[in-house]
């Protein structure tokens, strides 16, 4: 049994840190770190046709079955197109009810994923959520059924003390780009058939690519070394700056500025498919309103859109590739020839790129005839088709056709261009010359977003915003009216050339400097391990430093700011070695992921130090494969596979153990990749000010510094004392421990409540992972007073947990013991340092109490310690 008893508090971000209140009248608030993952990639995609729905509910399977069974689960996976899903023509007819229930997971699987992320010290997830999921029956046509999944999925969130915040998740506008996000017939509104996007180069489409190749096939095949059949990792990122994402997303933010004559409905498309979007996700929130044991309890905030992009705004000059553009990954054209293979038209001279070690290269150029000549846009009748079909009305001046109804190009229709000579007649129109710079965030995001906060917030009125802006580009100003002072940033942050590479190497760059312009090319390049340590570390600064700053989202207070989490970082698991300075290929050998978790090790640590980030790593997905990653093109970050766990050779199907653990060390480390990186010591919260902490995965060494303020010095604070911002004693932290193991704190609130005025102990508590941590099973307490006596040396054998996710007492399946027969776990650690108070640890959670008191003074504590060694 898991408790129903509401497990958070409002949050506060009135400044740097997530603030919750104190349980102590008149006591200072505890600071948070948010750490937790994404959930989850297949949430991108639908769930199979209901003939295969029998294969969902096989409880057992035998070894054989066993991949069969995950494909079913896996569902609609990227690479699986027409033939094998239906993957135009399940769309085109609208889909059906229910079409993405089960993402990201079946429900009666929640509570061993939930436990599993709280046993690795999570608190927090992004839940991802795609417009297609909400709406894919047609304008206005809300799949009630995948929310009530929704529904269900939070409240088992909420269960299990899980922070959540909803991510209105797209990638390259949507899968018939080769992303995610929007429905099919929201390209269609905007003038597209996306049966015909692959063909015509407009986007590489994953569902296509095994079958149609690319146009122009021979041509890519004698420059690519014949690799055709590969799919390029990470090609997707390439489709941001083609065609169809272009055209959508400069539709989507301004087609009153650069397609004026496109109407729908009698006003301009970017506002018609706009209110639909946001309508989408504000029936969403009125539905998680009205379940009235969601909101706030569970459901702290909304993201907004996931990485915006410009699509063709700013863009210099058509004939050229743009600076945005200067990552090239296969054929990459420009704008013009982008328009012109749209258009169904031959074009020659197409520059095939490739990101190598050493940079950006070019594989030369080929040549792509689109086939039948066959345009990616609508013809005239499809359009008309389309308007009976969906319910829309195009304007009339919505009409680029030529005399036999072919065509159709809203840019040629605007007079950007010319198919008949395939010149560019405006070079210049997305970017006019003159006094003026057009600003995307300024001029066309902030005005959505704006929109989608004010809607969200009819539901749901105390969300924290997480602003998400295109990535590494800071956020504008903000008027105090939209902030209402619950806002967040939630910037991402992926070192980009390991990611791209899928390698590490002794070189690295400020990639956000040089986008910001903060340095040049030779003084961003860094070399060496501490160096690249130092540059990741002054990025994530950088990143934090936007909340900030007063000509952004803060204000002129120096006490003031808002939080920042990281809402997307990782690296992926299906990496190669490196030789030869980190130029030369490897071998990728799976089970041996030495190399990503020192990769993934290095990102972490640059989040500790001084930055003391939140975050939500990219991602948690059980369904990820060794063929086929993450199921979403060929992305392989998933902390977790069940391909870890297939042993062939067993008669026993370890498989169906990461469903259902029979101990501790199962419900862990079975189907974990690279887990001694990314489960890690953190200080979850504080009545102190967390100054830095650092952590080496080598050695398990683990380092707090926290500024102890005296009551009357907690000027950061002083905002709830004010207020009387108090709240009930809570047994349940969030963080699904027992409540038993608050024991001393509420020992000492107790004490403190019976006199508020003089109020004497704080805490840290502190997240101690059995990964790193884990006593022998022959240790006993006895054995460690005698060890402590023979060397002096300061040792900890915490006390075991009652159980992982039952704080009533209850057994919970038997998930006590690390290994069973073993007994139960404990943590073992020496203490190093510790310069105030005194560490007390049950289960994974040490608590670190330390007196307060009421001075003017501030205190600089320092906690270190490692794994004992003897």
């Amino acid at each position: 049994m898991v408790s129903t008893a509401s497990p958070q508090a409002h949050l506060d971000t009135s400044h740097s840190y997530f603030l919750k209140p104190s349980s102590v009248p008149g006591g200072p608030p505890v600071s948070l770190l948010l750490r937790g993952v994404n959930i989850c990639s297949t949430s991108k995609n639908p769930t199979l046709p209901n003939s295969l729905s029998e294969y969902q509910n096989l409880s057992e399977v035998t070894r054989n079955e066993r991949d069969q069974k995950r494909r079913i689960l896996a569902g609609q996976e990227s690479h699986l197109g027409e033939e094998e899903v239906r993957f135009y023509s399940e769309a085109e007819e609208g889909g059906r009810d229910g079409w993405f229930v089960g993402r990201p997971f079946p429900l009666e699987e929640a509570d061993v994923h939930l436990r599993r992320l709280k046993a690795w010290g999570f608190t927090t997830t992004r839940f991802l959520v795609v417009w297609e999921a909400l709406e894919h029956a047609g304008p206005g046509k809300y799949d009630e059924a995948y929310i009530d999944y929704t529904i269900a999925i939070l409240r088992k969130c909420r269960e299990h003390g899980m922070r959540v915040f909803i991510s209105p998740h797209q990638d390259v506008f949507s899968r018939f780009c080769s992303g995610s996000g929007a429905p099919y017939w929201a390209l269609v509104a905007l003038g597209l058939k996306p049966e015909r996007i692959h063909q015509t180069g407009s986007a590489v489409v994953h569902q296509c690519w095994s079958k149609q190749g690319y146009g122009g096939e021979e041509g890519i095949q004698s420059v690519l070394d014949g690799k055709l059949e590969d799919w390029p990792d990470m090609i997707w990122n390439t489709n941001l700056h083609r065609l169809a994402a272009r055209h959508c997303f400069t539709m989507f933010w301004a087609s009153n500025k650069f397609a004026p004559k496109c109407k729908i409905d009698g006003i301009p498309a970017s506002d018609w498919i706009q209110r639909h979007f946001i309508a989408a996700y504000g029936h969403l929130a009125d539905r998680l309103r009205d379940a009235r044991d969601i909101l706030d309890d569970c459901l702290i905030g909304w993201d907004s859109m996931n990485e915006p992009q410009e699509g063709l705004i700013g863009i210099p000059d058509l004939n050229e590739c743009p600076p945005s553009q200067s990552f090239k990954k296969g054929p990459s054209p420009t704008p013009l020839q982008g328009f012109i293979l749209g258009n169904g038209q031959k074009v020659d001279g197409i520059e095939v790129g490739d990101f190598t070690s050493t940079g950006q290269k070019s594989r030369g150029t080929l040549s792509i005839t689109p086939p039948e000549g066959k345009a990616v846009w609508l013809s005239r009748e499809e359009a008309r088709e389309a308007e009976q079909k969906w319910g829309w009305k195009w304007s009339e001046e919505w009409d680029f056709w030529d005399e036999n109804g072919q065509g159709g190009c809203v840019w040629a229709g605007h007079g950007v261009w010319d198919p008949k000579t395939g010149s560019a007649l405006r070079v210049q129109y997305f970017k006019p010359p003159g006094k003026t710079e057009i600003d995307f965030i300024e001029e066309f995001w902030r005005v959505h977003y704006t929109n989608f906060l004010k809607r969200i917030r009819q539901s749901h009125p105390n969300a924290i915003s997480f602003v998400n802006p295109p990535v590494f580009e800071e956020p504008p100003d903000l008027s105090e009216d939209v902030k209402q002072g619950r806002i967040a940033l939630s910037s991402h942050f992926y070192d980009g050339l390991t990611l791209l590479n899928k390698r590490r190497h002794v070189f690295n760059a400020d990639a956000v400097g040089l986008q910001r312009g903060l340095t040049n090319m030779f003084s961003a390049l860094k070399f060496g391990t501490k160096s690249i340590r130092n540059v990741l570390r002054d990025q994530l600064g950088e990143l934090k430093s936007d909340s900030h700053k007063s000509e952004g989202i803060a204000n002129d207070d120096e006490d003031s700011g808002y939080p920042t989490i990281i809402g997307e970082i990782g690296t992926p698991w299906d990496m190669k070695t490196t030789k030869l300075f980190g130029m030369a290929k490897g071998k990728a050998h799976r089970k041996d992921y030495k190399e990503p978790a020192k990769a993934m090790d290095q990102v972490l640590n640059a989040c500790d130090g001084h930055n003391a980030l939140s975050y939500t790593l990219w991602l948690y997905e059980p369904l990820s494969t060794h063929e086929h990653g993450d199921g979403w093109n060929g992305e392989d970050l998933s902390l977790i596979s069940y391909d870890e766990v297939a042993n062939e050779g067993s008669e026993e199907n370890d498989e169906l153990l990461i469903l259902n653990p029979p101990d501790l060390n199962t419900l862990i480390n079975l189907g974990a990749r690279g887990i001694q990186s990314w489960c890690r010591p953190y200080p979850i919260e504080s009545v102190a000010k967390i100054n830095k902490f650092s952590f080496d995965m080598k050695n398990g060494e683990f380092s707090l510094n926290i500024i102890i303020q005296g009551l009357d010095e907690q000027k950061v604070y002083k905002h709830y004392q004010n207020n009387d911002q108090t709240d009930k004693v809570r047994h349940k932290d969030g963080d699904g421990t027992s409540s038993n193991e608050f024991d001393h704190i509420q020992e000492v609130q107790n004490q403190n409540n019976a006199n508020p005025k003089s109020i004497k102990e704080g805490y840290t508590k502190i997240y101690l992972p059995y990964v790193h941590y884990l006593s022998s099973p022959t240790t006993s307490p006895s054995e460690v007073i005698s060890n402590i006596t023979d060397t002096n040396k300061t040792r900890i054998l915490g006390e075991p947990s009652s159980t992982i996710g039952d704080e009533n007492g209850n057994s919970d399946g038997g998930v006590l013991e690390w290994v069973k027969g073993n007994g139960p776990a404990r943590v073992d650690l020496e203490i190093l340092e510790i310069t105030h108070g005194k560490l007390s640890v049950k289960g994974q959670w040490g608590y670190w109490t330390y007196d307060l008191g009421n001075d003017d003074g501030e205190h600089s504590a320092k906690l270190k310690i490692r794994p004992w060694k003897g």
